[in-house]
């Protein structure tokens, strides 16, 4: 029986920390894609400008709206990533909130859902969403305005 509960400690052992190395890998994760989807996003803006200036002195009629789409959609991209940082700090601090309280109240609770984590994915799909709208509307824009 003892040998039984130590393999049982072990094996927790094991799981917390594969568990630990799983989050931290997932925050790091994180950490990436938002960091490159503020550099994508705002170097697509600046390369559309660029584009603008050298490569397309006159736009073709009706086009340049392809264009405040495509820059819309990256300032949403950027502002959705921005966000999600600040909702993602509030759910991190809401789940700590919410493991404290489930830990140390006596009595058992439904567990809690924490929302903010909820928004958190949802502003990064937002953000990458729009991020892609945008080079496609970039790249439309593009093909239409090329000298040929």
């Amino acid at each position: 029986m003892c040998d039984e509960k130590r393999s049982q400690e072990e094996a927790y052992k094991v799981y917390l920390d594969e568990r630990s190395k799983l989050i931290q890998s997932q925050a790091e994760e994180t950490h990436k894609f938002d960091k490159a989807i503020l550099t994508l996003a705002a170097g697509a803006f600046g390369f559309s400008l660029a584009f603008i200036k050298e490569i397309v002195p006159c736009m073709r009629d009706g086009t340049f709206v392809w264009l405040l789409i495509s820059w819309g959609c990256f300032g949403l991209s950027l502002l959705s990533t921005l966000v999600s940082f600040l909702v993602s700090q509030s759910a991190c601090r809401k789940q700590i909130e919410l493991v404290e309280k489930e830990f140390f109240e006596l009595k058992k609770q439904e567990r809690q859902k924490n929302k903010l984590a909820g928004w958190t994915f949802s502003l990064n799909v937002g953000s990458i969403s729009a991020f892609i709208l945008g080079v496609v509307f970039l790249v439309v824009f593009v093909v239409v305005n090329v000298p040929h």
